[in-house]
């Protein structure tokens, strides 16, 4: 296909969309390890110089498509949380559990997914602070943590650092579950140990 043509048939930011949404369904189905940029450009009838218009190298490509997965987990996280309405202590534990379920769950539908958001190509260069505050579900984990204690169900005194001991629990635990280091069953053990550390009251 000639430059001429691919300037007709995508039009504003259309080729970079169609690379991005072909490499999602490349590393969907076959994960990430095999993915060339050539091969993207191939598969949508673009020249490789057309892509590498838009992203240098299959790096940069993938890390595009690992930072919109973020954002298709807080998408998913936030429309479940929504269905746990409510300003009781109760809905608060259910919506701190929720949290941790989605995150889970997300792994499990999309192990290629998961594997590809939290490897070496979704770092960035800013500091560890920024990170977190432009991650949306993280910010959501803040909500729920606070809710926790706004409403009685966890002692402020345990809400220090409280994100990273649930982070590093939930994560720590799907990323063994994913590689088949331990059972599906255990991820619940995991939350129910999560919540006796953090003091959650029933």
């Amino acid at each position: 296909m000639t430059t001429a043509r691919v300037r007709d048939q995508y039009h504003h930011g259309d080729l970079e969309v169609a690379l991005i949404t072909t490499a999602r369904k490349f590393v969907k189905k076959n994960g990430l390890e095999s993915l060339s940029l050539r091969q993207i450009a191939h598969e949508i009838g673009v020249s490789p110089s057309a892509a590498y218009h838009y992203f240098p190298d299959r790096n940069s490509l993938l890390a595009v498509l690992g930072f919109s997965l973020f954002e298709e987990l807080a998408d998913y996280q936030e429309r479940e949380l929504v269905k746990v309405a409510g300003a009781s202590a109760r809905a608060a534990r259910e919506r701190f559990r929720v949290l941790g379920r989605t995150y889970f769950e997300w792994a499990i539908r999309e192990p290629h997914f998961f594997n590809l958001m939290f490897s070496d190509f979704c770092l960035i260069e800013s500091s560890v602070e920024q990170t977190r505050e432009e991650n949306r579900a993280y910010q959501t984990l803040i909500h729920c943590l606070d809710d926790l204690v706004e409403t009685g169900s966890m002692d402020k005194k345990l809400r220090a650092s409280a994100e990273l001991l649930s982070w590093s629990v939930v994560h720590g635990t799907t990323s063994l579950i994913v590689s088949g280091h331990l059972d599906t069953e255990d991820f619940e053990r995991a939350l129910d140990s999560l919540e006796l550390a953090l003091g959650i009251r029933k």
